[in-house]
């Protein structure tokens, strides 16, 4: 076939699905949301809100009404659009090549934990009490508790004890309580703690005393207010064994008189395999993190001598302990830095590593913290886009040694085996996890003995990365997934992913699903922007208040570069983001709707300047801190629902919501739904799908109408409305 006769074809088919976009949007008769005078002046603003009556409590009932209309509606719609089918058995069929693999894996002393899917035995949790020890099977994670159906939101292993604690929810979020599991027994203790309180979106801060014979864990307030519940916790003591109702709490608001909260602060808890000290940290909502310490023997109620840390800015999860020192990653150079501190005078902190060529990985490493303390050595994680290190340093000689990686990408999960040997999780975009021990003795790396198999696509799916140059001359890491062999400069089908807040960095694991979008042709394109961690102290702050539109700027100037340069065009280009990612959504469509063919808003938050639930105050510091003007500005200004261009042919959006979500409200998202179609001059869908049985991360079958969604509005002929 001719160049030209290509691109005629090429002309029909964009033709055709233009009219059956213009067809479908034609037939849609969006469920009416009625409207209600909404004015006020917030520092001479006018704010008016027609659907503001969704946020108020005595209108629940009838938002919750609207919603399910409109959620009927977008199943309706996602269900009529062939291929799901199709999706399923591409993922099944990914997922059956995996079944051997194992995640979620935890050493603990000499024993290692993990789950993998036994077929049709379901996944279980498995053990080995040492990488050639035959696997044990410990728990199905199909858990059922007299009668009644959980699931395990998070878990935390003993240090000696074959105990294990879990954070058990139902539908999605609800009722988050912790049940203990006697691994040898292979029974649940009859000890049940409720209602525990979400930190964040990962569940309850737990932890063991060293001593494994109590739990320490955050408590939510007793209050059904939903920004209550989700500050001022309180930690408290469970004795394994004994009445949760007379836990004691031993640290938060109002329980020690010398220690003063202020509004919002979350505290955090942890302890460490080796060392006698328990830290407590705050999450603060203005200024910096913090964090005190104490001897797990000195606990007494409100009597505990907590120690502040002094000059310690907390980053995270990113520390560890040995004996009495705290080996933590903190600030104070652009690619930080990692500090040792005395736990027990808590005075204040000495340099132990300084800043490397790289950036340390100060914060969490999917759900890992990057530092690792063993008896003699500690590791630090060095965070270089798609291609991660470890470093070794010994606590003596101060010498740091990499480790003898071969394969690029990410590092995940890392925990130690024993005294001073490492395991964790090597994998790409392309290349399933492979789980790793480094020997310290004779300084080899080598897979698990019982993990090698590894699912590797790289024959048929290609990554790197690229640098894009943004309006303000920074250069913008993008990593690219893509077919082998494909044209990126072809207008292929885009998919724009992107987070940038809190200093959270994202490191591309692989995710089978994918695979069907990139089969067809489709790039996956993560956008590492400000306000993210993966270049450091000052990438982080350029893309927070009062820099945080920088964020979406990055988005905006990413989208154009592929447009220009025919990576894609603004009718098969989406952009994605859940959760603080969705800012990135919102406002980037706001700013250049004519770049997009639609936008995919998981979980997310529209209007941060009247919200008050779970998340409005841990992202003040991102967005700004709405009690000052300045603050407020800003906030409004990067508030999607208040950004909406006039009289504009808008991109296509799924909003995409749990009803169970605890971190943040469903009645943001019906709101932006409802303006969103009432603002629309377009001919594409606004729909708002809710998944009644979900929290804040979603579903598989979210999933799925997610990449049926961005398939059927890029155009592709498979996946188009009958």
């Amino acid at each position: 076939m001719s160049k030209q006769m290509l691109n005629v074809k090429q002309a029909v088919i964009l033709l055709l699905f233009i009219f059956c976009v213009i067809a479908v949007n034609a037939q849609l008769k969006y469920p009416v949301a009625r409207t209600e005078p909404f004015d006020t002046v917030i520092y001479g603003k006018k704010i008016s809100d027609p659907y503001f009556w969704m946020s108020r409590k005595a209108n629940e009932k009838e938002m919750l009404d609207f919603s399910k209309a409109q959620a009927n509606l977008t199943l309706s719609i996602l269900d009529s659009i062939p291929g799901t089918e199709i999706l399923m058995n591409e993922w099944e069929q990914a997922y059956a090549s995996m079944q051997d693999e194992l995640w979620s894996l935890k050493a603990v002393g000499k024993s290692v934990y993990y789950n993998r899917d036994l077929g049709s035995e379901g996944t279980w949790l498995c053990k080995r009490t040492s990488p050639d020890a035959p696997e044990e099977k410990i728990m199905n994670r199909k858990i059922i508790i007299n009668g009644q159906k959980y699931a395990v939101h998070k878990r935390v292993f003993a240090h000696r004890k074959p105990l294990l604690a879990l954070m058990l929810t139902q539908s999605g979020e609800a009722n988050p309580h912790i049940r203990i599991f006697d691994m040898d027994k292979k029974e649940f203790l009859p000890d049940s703690i409720g209602r525990v309180m979400f930190n964040d979106s990962r569940g309850v801060s737990m932890a063991w005393m060293p001593d494994d014979n109590g739990l320490l864990y955050t408590q939510a307030p007793p209050t059904d207010i939903s920004s209550e519940i989700y500050y001022n916790g309180k930690i408290k003591l469970h004795i394994t064994g004994t009445d949760p109702q007379k836990d004691e709490a031993i640290f938060g608001t109002n329980i020690i008189p010398s220690i003063t909260f202020s509004e919002y602060e979350t505290p955090y808890v942890y302890s460490f395999n080796n060392s006698p000290y328990i830290v407590a940290r705050i999450r603060a909502s203005e200024g910096d993190n913090y964090a005190f310490a104490v001897h797990y023997s000195k606990i007494n109620g409100k009597q505990t001598p907590w120690k502040r840390l002094k000059n310690y800015i907390n980053m995270g999860d990113g520390f560890d302990a040995n004996d009495k020192f705290l080996y933590a990653g903190t600030k104070g150079k652009p690619r930080y830095q990692v500090v040792k501190i005395n736990m027990e005078t808590g005075e204040s902190p000495e340099i132990f590593v300084p800043q490397q060529p790289d950036v340390i990985a100060v914060t969490d490493a999917e759900y890992s913290s990057g530092i690792i303390a063993g008896k003699n050595v500690l590791f630090v994680l060095l965070r270089r886009v798609g291609d991660m290190q470890v470093m070794q340093v010994d606590y003596k000689t101060k010498v740091m040694t990499l480790l003898p990686l071969t394969n690029k990408g990410s590092i995940t999960e890392m925990s130690l085996l024993d005294d001073d040997d490492l395991v964790f999780a090597s994998g790409s975009a392309v290349r399933s996890i492979q789980y790793l021990r480094y020997n310290h003795q004779n300084k080899k790396l080598a897979p698990l003995s019982f993990a090698e198999k590894v699912f590797d696509a790289s024959d048929m799916y290609s990554t790197k990365v690229i640098q894009v140059p943004s309006r303000d001359r920074k250069l913008i890491p993008v990593s690219l997934v893509y077919k082998k062999g494909l044209n990126l400069q072809n207008k292929n089908a885009m998919l724009i992913d992107g987070y940038g807040n809190s200093g959270s960095s994202n490191d591309l694991i692989c995710n089978p699903t994918l695979f069907s979008w990139l089969k067809r042709d489709g790039i996956y394109a993560y956008a590492h922007v400000r306000g993210g961690g993966e270049l450091g102290e000052d990438w982080m702050k350029d893309g927070q208040f009062p820099n945080k539109m920088n964020s979406i700027n990055d988005v905006v100037d990413v989208a154009a570069f592929f447009v220009k340069n025919k990576y894609t065009s603004s009718e098969k280009q989406l952009v994605m983001g859940g959760s603080a990612g969705s800012f990135l959504v919102g406002m980037s469509i706001n700013q250049r709707p004519d770049l997009f063919a639609g936008g995919l808003f998981l979980s997310g938050l529209p209007d941060i300047v009247t919200y008050r639930d779970g998340a409005f105050a841990r992202e003040s510091k991102t967005t700004g801190p709405i009690g000052t003007k300045e603050g407020f500005f800003a906030s409004y200004n990067i508030s999607s629902y208040y950004q909406i261009p006039e009289n504009k042919k808008l991109p296509a959006m799924l909003i995409s919501h749990g009803a169970t979500d605890y971190i943040l409200g469903l009645h943001p998202a019906a709101r932006y739904t409802a303006k969103l179609q009432q603002m629309q001059k377009g001919n594409r869908p606004i729909l708002f799908l809710v998944n009644w049985e979900a929290g804040h991360q979603g579903s598989e079958e979210e999933m799925l109408y997610m990449y049926k969604f961005a398939l059927w509005q890029t155009g592709h002929p498979d996946f188009q409305l009958k």
